[in-house]
């Protein structure tokens, strides 16, 4: 082949790839066959022996000293867990694989959610992966627990742990053996903290949504120990956080009674009228606990309303079906912490309630990693820290654009904002936290990881960097850190502005261009 030719055919291939990448079923293909050959995001889990002699000296709670599930979930509690299997239950762990969805990412860059061949919904299922149930011995705070229920959960946690032992884990104490419970409680869920460095995201955007009013989980940490039989013994996996689970015995907690529905919604197509059975709505809403007829009736009547009713209508009967007051904050909060791994994008990573006494809808956050702007897979930095909070959703969301046009909800929603930016979302404030949950923090990355702490430090600094923030690429371990104390200082600004009228917001774009050469306009030196 001669010179030309060469060239010419490597423009050729080069061309060929760029017009395949706009086929949704080759993006698919080839993001399935990258997720397969990545590198896991706890490198450091495989290339460095476990720590031998641990050096943490921090909290060190006994469940024999608590007297309820709120004791032990204090947001500065970090609890020794460890998970221990035979050989045996470590491969049933899995995870399983199973067939997975052919061409699942579609047009708006909006994947599918659903694989009927997995038990769960989420990315992880949509490429095959399927998480069964297995049994392990769980000592937690001084006390033993045999043959209890774990799991391998998450969707993006869980894919950026591939190849580690650092997995995301529910355990169910109660699975196997019934009525075995921790204070009561039977579930517990341990996040790895793969998606952010500041290692704080999640347990300050749940605070931050029960400061507000909104009904949320509780969180404390965990410091994880896996022992494998003829394989690990007593390996440190490092920091975990641990979310308090939203079930029945946390509804009748919150709620103060029995008889609240909860469920976990996936949908893009939130509240589309599927008919008067209940049967086509179970699996996209998938309750949590028990439900009733009249319940199933109520739901279904409440999300005909939403589909159906004329806006004077929709407007007027809105507070008869949902908590308004409550809804108003808790879309403050989204919008505030430009949550875009939520509601307003994935058609995931949040539950709705339905009430015991008011039988209205509301809804909780949930799995709040890539909260406080840091959701890199989504649009880019400066859109992000300035989107429009009268449309902060992306792409088409039926139910929001009529929610958001709703004068009632306008009104209380406008409220919600001003309170949250007064009181709450404040620069200063949201500093003062992070700097007194850091040194809670920072031990324990630095008995296991030299790079997370120093990432650690950078996320949680109040200098801020210079150079890009922006990835092509929010899966790699070497992304730009992400600080939440900047996002919050130019985030509060430009939400300021909106209210005042001075600047219009910015309408999310889920595959924005990435701004990797230069600093966002504010970008604000201390």
């Amino acid at each position: 082949m001669t010179f030309g030719g060469f060239v010419l055919f490597i423009v050729v291939l080069i061309g060929s790839v760029i017009l395949a990448w706009q086929n949704p079923s080759f993006q698919s293909w080839a993001i399935s066959k990258l997720v397969n050959l990545q590198k896991p995001a706890f490198a450091e889990d495989l290339e460095s022996a476990p720590a031998p002699v641990p050096q943490y000296k921090g909290f060190e709670g006994r469940l024999a000293d608590m007297q309820s599930i709120g004791d032990v979930y204090q947001i500065t509690n970090v609890w020794n867990v460890h998970l221990s299997f035979t050989e045996k239950q470590w491969t049933d762990l899995g995870p399983n694989r199973v067939p997975p969805v052919s061409g699942w990412m579609r047009e708006q860059g909006r994947p599918v959610l659903r694989n009927t061949n997995a038990l769960r919904s989420g990315l992880a299922g949509v490429l095959g992966f399927d998480f069964p149930w297995s049994a392990a011995t769980v000592e937690f705070g001084g006390k033993t627990f045999t043959n209890a229920g774990v799991r391998i959960k998450g969707n993006g946690t869980y894919l950026a742990s591939m190849g580690s032992y650092k997995h995301p884990f529910k355990v169910s104490l109660d699975h196997h053996v019934k009525g075995q419970k921790l204070l009561g409680k039977g579930t517990f869920n341990f996040g790895n903290l793969g998606a952010d460095f500041s290692c704080l995201g999640d347990a300050l955007g749940y605070e931050f949504h029960r400061e507000a009013g909104v009904y949320a989980p509780r969180t404390a940490f965990a410091r994880m120990f896996l022992t494998i039989e003829g394989r690990e013994q007593h390996r440190l996996l490092g920091l975990y956080i641990m979310a308090e689970n939203p079930d029945e015995a946390w509804a009748r907690e919150r709620f103060g009674q029995k008889g609240a529905v909860l469920f976990k919604p996936v949908t893009y197509n939130l509240f589309s009228d599927l008919g008067t059975e209940w049967t086509p709505y179970a699996g996209i809403y998938d309750p949590k606990t028990k439900i009733t007829s009249e319940q199933k009736e109520r739901v279904i009547r409440i999300i005909r309303f939403v589909a159906n009713s004329p806006e004077d209508a929709f407007s007027a009967g809105l507070a008869e079906h949902f908590d308004l007051e409550e809804v108003a904050r808790f879309f403050a909060c989204e919008t505030l912490l430009s949550n875009y791994d939520g509601i307003y994008t994935t058609g995931q990573n949040f539950l709705m309630y339905l009430h015991p006494r008011s039988n209205r809808l509301g809804f909780i956050p949930w799995d709040l990693d890539h909260s406080w702007g840091e959701a890199q897979f989504i649009s880019n930095t400066h859109q992000r820290e300035h989107s429009d909070i009268w449309q902060p959703w992306v792409g088409k969301n039926r139910f929001l654009e009529r929610l958001f046009s709703s004068p009632p909800f306008r009104a209380a929603y406008r409220q919600a904002l001003e309170g949250l930016l007064a009181t709450q979302f404040v620069p200063s404030r949201v500093a003062q936290r992070i700097d007194a949950l850091a040194p809670v923090i920072r031990p324990l990355l630095a008995e296991v990881s030299t790079n997370r702490l120093s990432r650690f430090e950078i996320a949680v600094s109040s200098k801020f960097t210079d150079g890009p923030r922006d990835t092509e690429r929010p899966e790699d371990p070497n992304r730009p850190v992400w600080q939440i104390k900047r996002f919050v200082e130019n985030r509060s600004k430009n939400v300021r502005d909106q209210l005042d009228g001075k600047v219009k917001g910015v309408r999310v774009q889920h595959d924005a261009p990435k701004d990797t050469q230069r600093e966002t306009p504010d970008k604000k030196k201390p």
